[in-house]
């Protein structure tokens, strides 16, 4: 029984690696399925721990599909994002997340959010941005927050949208099921507008 015990353990041990690295394969293909699809190019993934990856364009911008993660041991966060490029000059920052209660204290700590003027979006929304003057008349189109409310309603709970570095990304905890796919697509409209706004911000200055 002694001898038992260490075996099992090292059984369950290789099956939780084995099942893991299955997972991961069928991941693969159906993120490659999937971008081939989209019409993207999948990047090359040289073993089967490789951040997942594509490449391609919408709406005449060239855009990127991505996992990464966040955090490390228990604290590690799995995501998927898909980002558009808004251009070089753009200098407009956003970032805008449901609330929570890391949103609550990051407020009591100083951080500084824009309101709208909807009292229902403001209450679900947290806002950060560096033209707060120019993101919440943008943010006042009733399209534009009703699209935003959509996305948010097929499941999202962890979505993030953001324009930094002259790229409009959205990104949402989990990786590449089949809902976190759909609505990745369901995405790309979306960072097209943000990708715009921060292009006609730049061109205003």
């Amino acid at each position: 029984m002694e001898i038992l015990i260490p075996l099992v353990m090292v059984g369950a041990f290789v099956l939780v690696v084995v099942l893991g690295i299955r997972n991961a394969a069928r991941m693969r293909r159906e993120f490659a399925r999937w971008v081939e699809e989209l019409g993207w190019t999948a990047s090359s993934m040289t073993s089967w721990t490789t951040p997942l990856e594509a490449s391609g364009v919408h709406a005449g911008r060239r855009g990127r599909v991505f996992s990464y993660t966040t955090g490390s041991g228990k604290s590690r966060t799995s995501w998927a994002a898909v980002e558009l490029m808004a251009g070089p000059a753009s200098g407009l920052e956003l970032e805008l997340m449901r609330q929570h209660f890391g949103t609550k204290v990051a407020e009591w700590f100083g951080a500084k959010e824009i309101k709208v003027g909807d009292a229902a979006f403001d209450a679900r929304w947290f806002i950060r941005t560096n033209r707060a003057d120019y993101m919440a008349a943008a943010l006042l189109l009733p399209e534009f927050r009703h699209r935003i409310e959509e996305l948010a309603a097929r499941g999202a709970r962890s979505m993030k949208l953001e324009i930094k570095a002259g790229r409009a990304i959205y990104s949402e905890q989990g990786v590449f099921n089949a809902p976190v796919r759909a609505r990745l697509v369901e995405a790309l409209p979306v960072l097209a507008d943000l990708a715009t706004l921060a292009e006609v911000e730049s061109a205003a200055k």
